[in-house]
């Protein structure tokens, strides 16, 4: 039971504290706040975190970097023996409060090494100093209203997938969502608030710390599927959505913000409501794809399901030459034929080596629509100095992809991306300009986090970026690093990543757009390469529903938090 006093207390910071205003231009946040970390003066004093930690049943949990317990104060033999045995686990990583999916956005330009003595220093990095972990609604509202009134660092972590460190702020508040678990299937959900005679469909309600590898499982008993990303341990309810969410289903059924139905979240004033097409459109739209924790804390979705297939077609190939003129002809080749093999209804993912490897991925496919489909790729395997790996084979159903295929790769290292998305246009017209780029940025492996046509039904109701209505595929380019580098190692390697961002734009002009989630964390141009003419919009938005920049992350809507390299 939470003490009366504790009760008293919350009541009045919720009523009493409203920030100041102030005037900013047009893409810059309508308020100042102080973002109250530990370590400034105006952070809490104990009493006051006391009182907050009753108000919600004991949930306030230190936080420290996932190596932490194998280092100086915070040291335990038994403990460090399980980090370091779980280390590049995403099971296992998803489950604690201060692990992310990559050490960057733990550790920022602290030392806390897994393979470091256990003397040698282990400073807080990026990491959080508190984290409610919530197990209801209320906890959250209650962090919110506290967060507000103390005008405190905020951030909202479920996963600690982001690949932009969203969900990392040095010596904040965080609202840790995994906890909240829980699904619930539908054979005709209706939206609340729409107009009686609208139609039912199957549908699944999830609450925020479900992740897709327990949801496709649970989805193959009902006997459905659900369009989610390509990963194990990411959360369904995030950033992933948030972000809009490639799929290997996106091309009949659109990303997973397009089969979005309605979110509950709380929002900044620490309301709980119910978004849709119906409650409120506005904001339902920034909440598809406006990216990041920038609205809210989500409390659940509800996506759309859909058949099972009666099966999956899978192709793979692999592409080796020898010469760099044979690679470049592999190259070319590859990128000229996605714009068919994706016309044609596959998906998929495939990086660039010493030539190509990639798996592909049809519903309900055969071996004649694979044979037509991939006739370039045949072609290519009779070039001189090519050698070729092609064939096809059918699994009964989604859930067998997952057990075969379903991974969480580079978990426990360093990777960014810098990503554009490619249309036909530059697939066809501006190939050797790519081709150029990948051999003049060596030390960034290059390849393709998602091919695909994109059904584009539901791009005018979702803030993602128009251009994915005319992409073939998103090329990235990824860099990473060893822990012990130095430092001036680990910024020119980040600074490569702006080099590529830059000569995408040189390459794609002022029309290129990106997937959000798998982006450059230090995009320079990040509004308009994120959501195109859409920011505008959302930025009006932003400002309605949280007037007070309370939800900020690295490079989302109204943002005053922006990391650098």
């Amino acid at each position: 039971m939470v003490p009366k006093v504790a009760v008293i207390f919350f009541i009045g910071l919720i009523l009493c504290h409203r920030p100041n205003a102030h005037h900013h231009g047009p893409w810059s946040p309508p308020y100042e706040r102080r973002r109250c970390a530990f370590g400034n003066n105006c952070w809490p004093d104990h009493a006051t975190w006391t009182a907050f930690n009753d108000s919600i049943s004991g949930r306030l949990v230190r936080s420290f970097p996932s190596a932490a317990r194998c280092h100086e104060a915070q040291y335990d033999e038994q403990l460090c023996q399980i980090v370091r045995d779980n280390w590049d686990n995403s099971f296992w990583r998803t489950n604690q409060t201060g692990a992310y999916s990559a050490i960057l956005w733990e550790l920022g330009n602290d030392r806390c090494f897994i393979n470091s003595s256990v003397s040698a220093p282990c400073g807080q990095g990026l990491v959080p100093y508190y984290s409610v972990a919530a197990q209801e609604v209320s906890d959250i509202q209650a962090a919110v209203r506290f967060a507000n009134y103390k005008d405190l660092y905020l951030v909202v972590k479920n996963t600690g997938h982001s690949h932009l460190g969203r969900s990392s702020g040095k010596n904040a508040l965080s609202i840790w969502t995994h906890n909240l678990k829980g699904k619930q299937w539908h054979d005709s959900f209706v939206p609340v608030g729409a107009p009686r005679d609208t139609q039912g469909q199957g549908a699944v309600t999830l609450q925020a710390g479900e992740q897709w590898l327990d949801v496709y499982e649970a989805a193959a008993e009902q006997g459905v599927i659900v369009v989610g990303g390509n990963a194990r341990t990411v959360g369904t309810s995030g950033g992933y959505v948030t972000g809009g969410g490639h799929s290997a289903w996106a091309n009949k059924y659109g990303l997973a913000t397009d089969n979005l139905l309605e979110v509950t979240i709380v929002t900044a004033t620490g309301d709980h409501e119910i978004l849709n097409t119906f409650t409120d459109p506005g904001y339902f739209y920034a909440v598809r794809g406006g990216g990041g924790s920038a609205w809210g804390v989500i409390i659940s979705v509800t996506y759309k399901t859909h058949p099972n297939p009666s099966h999956l077609q899978l192709g793979l190939v692999q592409f080796n030459a020898t010469g760099s003129s044979a690679v470049r002809t592999v190259q070319s080749a590859v990128m000229k034929s996605l714009v068919d093999i994706t016309s044609a209804g596959y998906t998929g993912y495939g990086v660039f080596d010493q030539g190509f490897s990639g798996i592909f991925i049809q519903p309900n496919g055969t071996n004649e629509t694979f044979v037509e489909a991939f006739a370039p790729f045949y072609q290519l395997s009779t070039y001189p100095n090519v050698s070729a790996v092609i064939g096809n084979f059918t699994l009964p159903s989604w859930i067998d992809y997952c057990d075969a295929f379903l991974t969480d790769p580079n978990i426990g290292t360093n990777i960014q991306d810098a990503s554009r998305l490619l249309t036909a246009d530059i697939l066809l017209n501006k190939t050797d300009d790519l081709i150029d780029m990948i051999s003049d940025f060596p030390d960034a492996p290059s390849g393709f986090n998602f091919i695909g046509k994109v059904n584009p039904t539901n791009r005018a109701n979702t803030a993602v970026n128009s251009v994915w209505d005319f992409s073939h595929a998103l090329l990235s380019f990824g860099i990473d690093w060893a822990d012990d580098e130095p430092a001036h190692v680990k910024t020119e390697r980040k600074q490569r990543l702006v080099e590529i961002s830059r000569r995408f734009d040189a390459v794609i002009g002022p029309d290129g757009g990106t997937y959000i989630n798998e982006a450059n964390p230090y995009e320079p141009e990040w509004q308009r390469v994120f959501w195109g003419d859409k920011y505008e919009t959302l930025l009006k938005i932003k400002h309605r529903v949280d007037p007070t920049n309370l939800f900020v992350c690295n490079r989302c809507v109204g943002t005053d938090i922006i990391f650098e390299p």
